[in-house]
């Protein structure tokens, strides 16, 4: 089973979690960097070492960010999967595939969630980048 933890800025994390137990996931770890925040990167270490040894995924907000960079330093002496620019559609995926996910498998997963990615104006109008 895949561990998913969500780490982001602010109250992203839990407005992600609670949409996520809406579509029925569970087990969702959340991490959350706010203003009023002290010891973030020994708190994700912390759940990082309770996660040794599960098929764990963690899902950040920003790729400059404070938070992914504490997860990316943590590559070096924990075993997990780390994936910046999260979006709801590939955290619902990881949640519900019932096996464990490999990095293959998330680098395809990636690639659906940005291809769900567009302009919905575009549609609209049917004008896009393959009209020419």
């Amino acid at each position: 089973m895949n561990q998913i933890i969500i780490a982001a800025h602010g109250r992203l994390a839990s407005g992600m979690k609670e949409t996520l137990e809406f579509f029925g996931a569970r087990n969702i770890i959340i991490l959350e960097q706010t203003v009023q925040e002290t010891g973030f990167e020994a708190k994700a270490e912390q759940i990082l070492q309770e996660c040794a040894g599960q098929n764990c995924i963690v899902f950040t907000d920003l790729y400059g960010g404070s938070v992914n960079q504490i997860f990316f330093k943590n590559l070096r002496d924990h075993a997990f999967h780390l994936i910046t620019g999260m979006n709801l559609a590939m955290i619902l995926e990881c949640a519900f595939t019932e096996t464990d996910l490999d990095a293959s498998q998330l680098k395809e997963i990636i690639a659906n969630a940005c291809r769900q990615t567009c302009y919905m104006n575009d549609l609209l109008t049917g004008s896009g980048e393959d009209d020419d």
